[in-house]
């Protein structure tokens, strides 16, 4: 018998075999079909969850991408202020992946009303700009309205510190700072609107200012505090970064939302290792399912592999013939697992998860993530099948050399 003869025989045997059992087989199935579903459904969730997290993160004030002087981020002073170079902008504004970019001016002050006084934080920016890259907009109280660009005298106040100051929309408050030159800042403008975004910092300190009327206050003499860009992929903000970095100057750091908001890598990670944990036992239960099924499969035959061996089949053909077996099963199972994920990550992907009615609780535990869409990655599911079907083969070894290793006789004479 030839190798094509001897290779048509042990795959036929093996195809006979798996379906001598139908529900052992079935279960088997579904096993491996579950726990890949499962693996590939979580993980989907997972990739859309953390990107929505970090859209989201981005999306209230820091952007993709930041350019402040060297030293910038560890202070957030006006002395670390840089002259505004419009060459550098219009070179940034070119870069392949870049959406948009906007300058800004920021610096700590002094707010009063009446006998009520409080620190906040100043920012000046460019809003139609910065509508494309923040959503602050989008939370502005009914009754109020977002600043434009030449709206002298006005701001955009937080909910939060505009009720402590007992200001609303309307009212007017002084604000007191120092100037880019060392002057003293001074003005009394007047409250277009209040925001009421997730994170209740912002809520609490953050102040919103025309991009010139700051210009102005501070005295900045053509200096800037930051350029803030939004890319339109946010897997594309590595490479963006180091385009920018390129032509940005020795005395300029290009951070992106990584260093600008380490504490979401930190989040994404601690709920990474934890779900690690889920995915093992999963690949755990599949593997000793895959395990059970042939060594079951084996022990029942027990007496049918003697005789084999008694009449002249090798040792090698049996090996390879309860291999096959555990193959078809797996890959069988491999497929319907990875058509149930990608069905149930599909779903969710254009009907996702809505917590939206959940907002005042989970903002109160610092949650601003409300929707959750499931983002299918190819990667993801060759991984979770090249990890079963390893598993699988792995697995069967143990009962596949039982088979092989048993004694004619002994084996022909068992019960």
């Amino acid at each position: 018998m030839n190798l094509r003869e001897t290779t048509a025989l042990i795959w036929g045997l093996a195809w006979r075999n798996v379906w001598r059992n139908k529900r052992r087989s079935f279960l088997t199935f579904l096993t491996i079909m579950a726990g890949c579903a499962m693996i590939l459904f979580m993980r989907s969730l997972q990739n859309g969850g953390y990107e929505q997290m970090i859209e989201d993160s981005v999306a209230y004030r820091s952007g993709h991408i930041q350019i402040h002087e060297k030293g910038y981020w560890q202070t957030k002073t006006l002395e670390y202020a840089f002259k505004d170079d419009v060459k550098l902008t219009n070179s940034i504004r070119k870069i392949k992946g870049v959406k948009e970019l906007s300058r800004r001016i920021s610096g700590g002050a002094l707010i009063t009303k009446g006998d009520s006084s409080k620190g906040a934080e100043i920012l000046g920016i460019e809003p139609s700009a910065e509508k494309r890259i923040i959503t602050l907009h989008n939370y502005i109280l009914p009754g109020g309205e977002y600043i434009e660009d030449h709206d002298a005298g006005k701001i955009v106040m937080g909910s939060a510190l505009a009720k402590s100051m007992g200001v609303n929309t309307g009212g007017s408050i002084s604000i007191v700072s120092q100037g880019f030159d060392g002057s003293i800042a001074a003005g009394t403008f007047t409250v277009k609107g209040l925001f009421k975004c997730p994170n209740r910092e912002y809520n609490r300190s953050l102040i919103l200012m025309p991009f010139d009327n700051a210009s102005e206050f501070f005295t900045m003499m053509g200096h800037v505090s930051s350029y803030v860009v939004r890319v339109r992929d946010i897997i594309d903000s590595a490479e963006v970064r180091k385009s920018i970095d390129d032509i940005a100057g020795d005395e300029l750091e290009v951070l992106s939302w990584e260093k600008l908001i380490p504490e979401i890598i930190q989040m994404i990670a601690m709920d990474r290792a934890s779900s690690h944990i889920f995915v093992f036992i999963l690949y755990v239960i599949v593997a000793f399912g895959i395990l059970n099924t042939i060594q079951m499969s084996v022990f029942e035959r027990t007496r049918e592999l003697g005789i084999m061996l008694a009449i002249g089949t090798g040792p090698r053909r049996i090996f390879s013939m309860v291999m096959a077996e555990s193959f078809i099963i797996t890959l069988i199972g491999i497929l319907a697992g990875l058509l149930t994920g990608w069905a149930l990550s599909y779903y969710f992907t254009i009907y996702p998860m809505d917590f939206s009615k959940y907002q005042a609780e989970m903002e109160m535990y610092g949650v601003s993530t409300l929707i959750y869409y499931a983002k299918i990655r190819m990667f993801d599911f060759a991984r979770a099948s090249v990890i079963v079907f390893i598993l699988s083969l792995i697995f069967t070894i143990f009962p596949a050399r039982r088979a092989s290793n048993l004694r004619p006789v002994k084996a022909i004479r068992q019960l």
